[in-house]
């Protein structure tokens, strides 16, 4: 049976600033999309204004140099171990991808989404699991506004594969008790409990009878993200210890994927990571303690050709939307329109205005990795839609239908992220 994932539409409204990015500091001062963070004085001599642009071109050369690496600095001749789980279904904007895994006896077909970490089971699916075993946590999605309350157990999962092959691995698995869509969360103060709303609203429960669902990103795991235990130790993707029924180690292993619209490769080797175009990335908040955690990629964007907005990037697989803010320094041509989405609170959102133009680059506008769509045409690569926001700093979730253009690779060993045109790769081929 079918478990489908909960809560893959955001919230609509006008406060669209979290979206599974970095939530902005309290006391950060954002402008409209009409008006400059930078206001000159009306003294501005021609040397203020040449040294302006002289030193922000040299911080975004620095920035080229830092993010960008060459693909072949690192020898992976070692690593031999990988395999292929394919899609469930064919790849598509409406719904998440999905692999069918099986966790204590239970059949899944598990959602995979690379804009959070961790895996959530609702407690009724696993029936065999003792209520009262586990860690205590809790995990919020600032896209959808839904908050899950439950415990961490280590469980195993396995993974079934391309003709046959099946993978597992042991990880704490989220064994969701409660769980309330709470738009009024806040997850820098708020923690086990959804509070009651701006005029008393209570939170109905929703049934954790349905909710299935699989994060395998990085960089999830922010002091104001809502995933407080979303470190690579929950990330089943980056946790594989057998194959096929035989063992895996750290030195035949490179803990990393591929993800394709076809499906995932597990475990990099030279052959699944040929071709690809890497980034570099920063060391994740908690990199001293597990090396295998790195914070999200970089880019640079820019509207209808104009200006360079750069910041963090999430290529989430979770959900079929962009989401884009300018960090206030830049204008995005919106409209209104009454909300489409009938659960949402409000009756009024705003969206990207058709024929816009947004180009994306990682981790820079200048770097061999770009893309561009126009609001409205409907081209492959074009999110369903688009949602603006102003709040610092500069980010774009590309949505799912990214992988229509790119596939994607993370190295959690080496801290790269690649990207590889789509239409040249295919599944077992790369093995």
């Amino acid at each position: 049976m079918q478990m489908p994932r909960w809560g893959s539409t955001p919230t609509d409204g006008y406060d669209t600033t979290d979206y599974k990015a970095p939530v902005t500091l309290s006391g950060t001062t954002t402008a409209s999309a009409s008006t400059s963070v930078f206001k000159e004085p009306k003294s501005s001599t021609l040397f203020y204004r040449v040294s302006l642009i002289v030193t922000t071109l040299g911080l975004y050369a620095v920035f080229v140099n830092m993010f960008t690496t060459p693909s072949t600095d690192v020898d992976l001749s070692q690593y031999t171990d990988s395999i292929f789980i394919p899609f469930i279904y064919k790849f598509s904007t409406k719904h998440d991808p999905q692999v069918l895994c099986t966790v204590d006896g239970v059949n899944i077909k598990m959602p995979v989404d690379t804009g959070s970490t961790g895996l959530l089971i609702g407690a009724p699916i696993l029936p065999n699991v003792s209520p009262i075993i586990g860690t205590p946590a809790h995990h919020f999605f600032t896209s959808s506004r839904i908050l899950y309350v439950g415990r961490l157990v280590s469980l195993s999962i396995g993974f079934h594969g391309e003709a046959g092959s099946y993978a597992t691995a042991t990880v704490p698995i989220f064994i969701v008790d409660k769980s309330w869509r709470c738009p009024w969360y806040n997850p820098s103060k708020d923690r086990f409990d959804c509070p009651l709303g701006p005029n008393g609203e209570k939170a109905i429960e929703r049934d954790t009878s349905r909710i299935t669902y699989m994060g395998v990103g990085f960089g999830r795991n922010g002091a104001r993200d809502g995933m407080p235990f979303a470190a690579p130790k929950v990330n089943a993707f980056l946790n594989i210890d057998m194959i096929d029924g035989s063992p895996v180690s750290k030195t035949s292993m490179r803990a990393g994927y591929v993800m394709s619209k076809e499906g995932v490769h597990l475990g990099l080797t030279p052959k699944n990571m040929q071709g690809f175009t890497l980034t570099g990335l920063e060391p994740g908040l908690t990199h001293a303690e597990d090396p295998r955690d790195w914070a999200m990629a970089r880019m640079c964007f820019s509207i209808n050709d104009d200006g360079i907005n750069c910041g963090p990037a999430l290529i989430d697989s979770g959900i079929p939307q962009m989401y884009i803010r300018t960090g206030g320094a830049a204008s995005i041509p919106t409209v209104v329109i009454r909300n489409p989405n009938k659960n949402g609170h409000a009756k009024f959102v705003k969206r990207v205005k058709p024929g816009t133009k947004i180009t994306v680059g990682f981790p820079t506008l200048d770097a061999p990795v770009s893309y561009s769509f126009i609001v409205g045409e409907n081209s492959s690569i074009e999110p369903s839609y688009v949602v603006p926001g102003n709040a610092s700093p500069p980010f774009v979730n590309t949505g799912r239908n990214f992988l229509f253009g790119y596939s994607i690779m993370f190295d959690a060993i080496g801290g790269r992220f690649g990207f590889h045109p789509a239409n040249s790769l295919s599944s077992s081929a790369l093995l």
